[in-house]
């Protein structure tokens, strides 16, 4: 193996000791005559003893000193664990051991001579790496770092890279000695730990997060039991609201239903002179009296409807129904207000083929309070129109006038008990604002509905959907 040799103090008293006197015919003799040799054999002799002990221990100081330097360049060759190169001042390599050949696979026979930038990656020739190591380990006596190097096959490994200044005794720089550690296994551990660290990471904040929404979910949860607790509650409550309104509709319905059949009896015998002959303005009066007591048990009627269905004590029997003969019956009924009104009635497509899912007597009362309400918001000369259609597996039957129409803001009102557009809760002698909102329960138990489109000064339509008979 090729080293440094710094040179040794030892080594010069050696060859003090050992130094020839050369004449000046150039054989080497003791002394330059034969005086000169005889003063220097007296020399010799005078200090025989102790110049000639001297000798013999600076010899043997050199040749321990010699032995060291073997065995440490022996240590450093067959080192295997570090790579450790000397390299001269233009960083050709001088030493290569047995740690730089296991680390990068080359030999000292292919690297001995060679630049030492061959260990280089071609990222750091571009940067002009290897110039810049050197130079800051001359700077500052030592330069340590961490980067990438090249192995022969051309793969790379990451090291761990000293670099240190070498100099002679007169202070010239002899080279530059470098030590190398491979640490790619290091480095592949921390990484691996690295990554374990932040799947450990991952998987707590992931358990974490999974307790944070477990904690929320399970103060949802109580939220909703506790508003499913209130609901049930208040649904309770309204059920027995609905039951005490119900039983107090019946009681009250009872209570007046009983004086006003008794004062529309009482006016029946009037009307027929059981009492005596009336007269003319005693029969209108007797009138008067008959169609207020029938308009007063119209309206307990239909507070008590309205009350039965929403308890859904209304019951229903369900059958195939021609449509158009419901319509035909309706008209029929309505046939005398309709011409006292002077308006046009007429039905388009509604044929007998259209044949609905239903209560008969529920869709009669749901038809004929439609046809009242087309009477009696258009003017005379209006027009009424019917149709009816299937479509796939519903049936529509629309009622259309040409009547004041309602708001478009007022089209959800119309439906709500006790409501009339217009007027806001109804009048008594209009109505109680029922029949709208009773028609369109009585669809929907029928799994149907009432749906309307109007505008002002143009008209509404009416629109009465049901299931289709198979």
């Amino acid at each position: 193996m090729a080293r440094f040799s710094l040179g040794s103090s030892d080594e010069t008293g050696v060859r003090a000791a050992e130094r020839h006197v050369r004449g000046q015919d150039g054989r080497e003799r003791v002394g330059g005559n034969r005086e000169a040799g005889r003063g220097f054999v007296g020399r010799v002799s005078k200090g025989a003893a102790h110049g000639g002990r001297h000798a013999s221990n600076t010899r043997e100081r050199a040749a321990r000193t010699r032995r060291a330097q073997d065995l440490v360049c022996q240590f450093i060759e067959h080192l295997a664990e570090l790579a450790i190169i000397a390299v001269d001042p233009r960083a050709a390599i001088l030493s290569w051991n047995q740690g730089a050949e296991r680390d990068t696979g080359f030999t000292a026979a292919e690297m001995i001579g060679e630049p030492m930038t061959r260990l280089y990656t071609p990222q750091d020739l571009a940067n002009n790496a290897p110039a810049r190591d050197l130079e800051q380990a001359m700077s500052v006596g030592h330069f340590e770092t961490a980067a990438w190097r090249m192995r022969k096959d051309g793969s790379q490994y990451w090291a761990r890279v000293v670099v240190t200044p070498l100099y002679e005794q007169d202070h010239a720089l002899a080279g530059f000695g470098v030590v190398v550690q491979d640490l790619t296994t290091q480095r592949d551990m921390e990484r691996q730990q690295y990554e374990h660290a932040l799947q450990l990471s991952a998987r707590d904040a992931a358990r974490a997060e999974a307790e944070r929404r477990a904690n929320d979910l399970s103060d949802l949860v109580q939220q909703i039991s506790a508003q499913a607790t209130e609901l049930d509650r208040r649904r309770i409550e309204a059920d027995s609201a609905n039951r005490t309104k119900s039983d107090f509709l019946a009681v009250m319905s009872h209570e007046l239903l009983t004086p006003l059949n008794a004062i529309g009896g009482y006016a029946s015998l009037l009307a027929m002179g059981l009492r005596g002959p009336l007269t003319p303005e005693q029969r209108g009066d007797v009138d008067r009296i008959r169609g207020s007591q029938l308009h007063l048990i119209g309206l307990i009627n239909d507070l008590l409807n309205l009350s039965r269905i929403e308890a859904g004590h209304v019951p229903f029997s369900v059958d195939d129904v021609v449509v158009s003969d419901v319509v035909r019956e309706v008209t029929d009924t309505m046939a005398p207000q309709v011409l006292a009104r002077h308006l046009v009635e007429e039905r388009v497509e509604c044929t007998d083929g259209v044949v609905a899912r239903a209560d008969r007597a529920k869709v009669e009362q749901i038809l004929l309070n439609l046809l009242s309400n087309a009477v009696k918001y258009t003017p005379p000369g209006g027009h009424l129109t019917w149709t009816c259609s299937a479509v796939g597996d519903r049936v529509r039957l629309t009622i259309r006038d040409t009547g004041r129409g309602i708001p478009a803001d007022r089209l959800a009102d119309i439906f709500e008990p006790f409501v009339q557009v217009g007027r806001g809760f109804a009048r008594p002698d209009e109505g109680a604002g029922l029949g709208l909102a009773i028609s369109r329960d009585l669809a929907r138990a029928m799994g149907g509905d009432l749906t309307v489109e109007s505008a002002p000064s143009v008209g509404s339509a009416f629109t009465l959907d049901l299931p289709r008979a198979r």
